[in-house]
């Protein structure tokens, strides 16, 4: 037997056993850019979904002068404290301020609502629509999250 045709068998197999492990690791990073992608996903729709309930919540409630200043215990009844909690574990920080940024917005809206303020009185719509800007900014940036990752 000759020793090229040794040689060329063992490089061949070598070669053979490195595409192998190349191409599994690759599909390895892919399923698991993928699984980090969808718990991206899940708990940003989580903290989303909280914080929408709250605001919609706060949007019918009636005037109550006490519970002004108290939006924060309202607004844990509706989760959005744990799904922002979530959002620290998993998301990136300028995720994770956005979020704040949220929270606090839709808690000046439930101080507007408490207080008494009419649905057209400039204090509401301010809140309102600070609210919804502020929402609208942290969708932007976790879409931009979500099509990096």
């Amino acid at each position: 037997m000759q020793w090229s045709t040794l040689a060329a068998t063992a490089v061949g197999t070598v070669l053979g056993v490195l595409a192998t492990l190349v191409a599994d690791h690759v599909r390895w990073r892919r399923d698991r850019s993928e699984r980090d992608r969808d718990t991206l996903r899940a708990a940003f729709t989580e903290y989303l979904t909280a914080l929408s309930t709250a605001k919609d919540a706060f949007s019918r409630a009636e005037t109550s002068p006490e519970r002004i200043g108290k939006g924060h215990v309202a607004i844990a009844e509706h989760g959005v404290y744990a799904a922002r909690q979530q959002l620290e574990l998993v998301a990136q920080r300028v995720i994770f301020d956005s979020a704040g940024r949220a929270t606090l917005s839709v808690l000046d809206f439930h101080d507007a609502v408490a207080a008494g303020h009419a649905t057209n009185s400039p204090e509401y719509v301010n809140a309102w629509r600070s609210a919804r800007q502020t929402r609208a900014a942290l969708i932007e940036e976790m879409r931009k999250v979500l099509q990096r990752s």
